[in-house]
């Protein structure tokens, strides 16, 4: 997945940052990861983000 389609708003404070995929359709978030330079799905929008992340544990 190229950069291009997405909207970064945010880190782990560990070098991996978190973003909105503008298009294609549904909004989805990945984190991408900037050892590997993979992305990865984390939620399906950002209220599930929210959801997710305040529920964890804090990874």
């Amino acid at each position: 997945m190229p950069f291009d389609p997405l909207l970064f708003f945010g880190d782990n404070c560990g070098g991996d940052q978190f973003a909105f995929v503008l298009t294609p359709d549904p909004p989805d978030i990945f984190v991408w990861d900037h050892e590997t330079d993979s992305r990865l799905w984390a939620a399906r929008d950002l209220e599930d983000y929210l959801h997710r992340s305040l529920a964890g544990d804090g990874d």
